[in-house]
């Protein structure tokens, strides 16, 4: 029979054990947000750039090792661009169920000094309201999107940038703050800043709008210069000669949703809403906090009867120097529903973003236009003369000309501290039937690159194939830009559009005078929500 006393002195054992391994496990975990980032912030100067705090023993990115492996993680896996990238010759990793992230002790959206580190379980793939844990093996994260959030609504997923996921030396595809121009609202008081920087030099010719005349409603002075608008309009139209001429936009969806007519009875709730007392333009409802009022293109080039708009891919190689390339040969065009009819108020006719197309034959007549700037200019060929002429002189140069000047207008916002981190976009355009007129309408990271014609799918295999032509280079040479001339020579769809280790960065779009580069930071207008987190730290900490 064991004796009690021999039991008692194993229990005893085990218990020690028991709480030594506890306290390891506890003692590697990541401090607080607060404790691990106060005096931990890398380049605190207010007036260039943020930057990522220093990861603290335990989390993952202390633990993370560069190797030559071309293994990736997604946050889509069964995206047609990962699968893209996995049969590019890199190694798709299994997302991890379970590890140490941050979590939120608060539902205060944005408190993100509530922000605690924990064990997780049972993490889920493919979500966009879970945390997601990078496998530690991962030379490149891969993801669609990089904004997740708490059922509170808290961004966790970005407060944990250099820490948790993007590591030094670890290749991302998302440049934090490169994306700042992907939120409509953000996009136009980027602009409005970049023209008083211009202006502030005394070279207001530089810059004109290239968006369609917009207003935000969220601004006072906008919203009452609209009421001016819409009272001109309700003077001069009745309900049923009341013209198009303004929609609205949600700044934060795409694809057409929650774009709307300014029709008559719009323009009359709007009216009704804020112009009977102006002081309201002071406290705007919370649903038009982030609306914009854009102008409508009532003249617009049409393909078969129809509106269109027409897609430019772009890649941003890297933040500073910044590096930007262009596909002018791999977009596409996108053609409404319905024929065009500028007094219509069905919404099919104007909007070209393929939201109602359901039936069969309707998608396969999409299809068959689905043009590349070269291929516009052919459709126009009776109108616009000698395609190339108009190519080389009209079409690349004002789209370009726009692409260059939406880059400079939100470089401010880069998070410029880090190599290895690139993104690519779908850029989007329409044109009026002068065929020289080109207009912005909205930039998309990380877009969609399954081709709704299947014939022409290569199109944008050549897209995701040339970023992963850039991250076999970044393996190659340590995670470091050396040379773009090799790395633009390795592409087959983009061309250089930007490059700042050039001695002509815009290459000949933009004249000297116009080139002056405006990096400094104006803490007065909006960041990109992906560097929120770091702001934060930064003024609190």
């Amino acid at each position: 029979m064991v004796k009690l006393s021999t039991i008692i002195h194993w229990v005893s054992v085990i218990v020690i054990i028991w709480v030594l391994v506890t306290l390891s496990a506890i003692l590697t975990l990541p401090s607080s947000p607060s404790g691990l980032l106060r005096g931990n912030i890398l380049g605190i100067d207010r007036e260039s750039s943020l930057t990522y705090p220093l990861p603290s023993p335990g989390s993952y990115c202390a633990s993370w090792s560069k190797s030559s492996d071309k293994s990736f993680w997604s946050d889509l896996a069964s995206a047609y661009a990962s699968k893209k990238v996995q049969s590019s010759g890199w190694s798709l990793l299994p997302t991890n169920k379970n590890g140490v992230a941050l979590i939120s002790s608060d539902s205060v959206y944005g408190n993100y000094s509530a922000l605690r580190w924990a064990m997780v379980n049972n993490v889920k793939e493919q979500t966009n309201t879970q945390l997601f844990l990078v496998p530690l093996k991962a030379n490149l994260i891969f993801t669609r999107m990089y904004v997740f959030k708490d059922d509170e609504g808290n961004n966790l997923q970005t407060a944990r940038l250099g820490i948790d996921y993007a590591c030094d030396g670890q290749l991302f595809n998302h440049i934090p703050g490169a994306s700042a121009f992907c939120r409509k609202d953000y996009l136009q008081m980027y602009f409005l800043d970049y023209e008083k920087r211009y202006e502030e030099i005394g070279q207001e010719q530089c810059y004109y709008s290239i968006t369609p005349k917009s207003f935000l409603l969220s601004q006072p002075d906008h919203c009452l210069r609209f009421l001016k608008v819409l009272e001109t309009m309700m003077d001069k139209y009745n309900e049923t000669s009341w013209p198009i001429e303004w929609i609205t936009k949600n700044a934060l969806r795409h694809k057409g949703y929650g774009i709307k007519l300014v029709d008559f009875e719009l323009a009359h709730y709007f009216y009704t809403l804020y112009g009977a007392n102006p002081e309201s333009c002071y406290s705007i409802d919370k649903e038009h906090q982030q609306m914009i009022i854009q102008k409508y293109i009532s003249n617009p080039a049409l393909i078969e009867g129809r509106k269109f708009d027409f897609r430019v891919f772009v890649f941003c190689l890297n933040a500073d120097p910044l590096v930007v390339g262009w596909a002018p040969n791999n977009g596409h065009t996108r053609l409404s529903d319905q024929v065009y009819d500028e007094f219509s108020n069905d919404f099919t006719t104007h909007i070209t973003a393929n939201v109602a197309g359901q039936n069969p034959e309707s998608l396969e007549f999409l299809k068959k236009y689905r043009f590349n700037l070269r291929e516009i200019g052919e459709y126009f060929k009776d109108q616009i003369g000698d395609v190339d002429t108009w190519l080389s002189t009209i079409a690349y140069p004002k789209v370009k000309r726009i692409l260059i000047h939406m880059f400079r207008a939100s470089q401010q916002n880069f998070l410029i501290k880090r190599s290895g981190l690139f993104e690519f976009y779908g850029v989007d355009f329409i044109m009026d039937n002068t065929y020289t007129n080109f207009y912005l309408l909205e930039s998309n990271r990380r877009p969609d690159v399954q081709e709704k014609n299947p014939k022409l799918q290569y199109r944008e295999d050549m897209i995701v194939e040339d970023v992963v032509r850039y991250a076999d280079y970044l393996m190659e040479t340590e995670g470091n830009l050396e040379s773009t001339e090799e790395v633009f020579s390795r592409f087959t769809a983009f061309e250089r559009l930007i490059d700042e280790t050039s001695e002509d960065p815009y290459l000949g779009v933009l004249d000297e005078p116009c080139s002056k580069v405006f990096k400094d930071m104006n803490w007065d207008l909006p960041i990109d929500p992906m560097i929120q987190p770091l702001k934060f730290y930064v003024d609190n900490y």
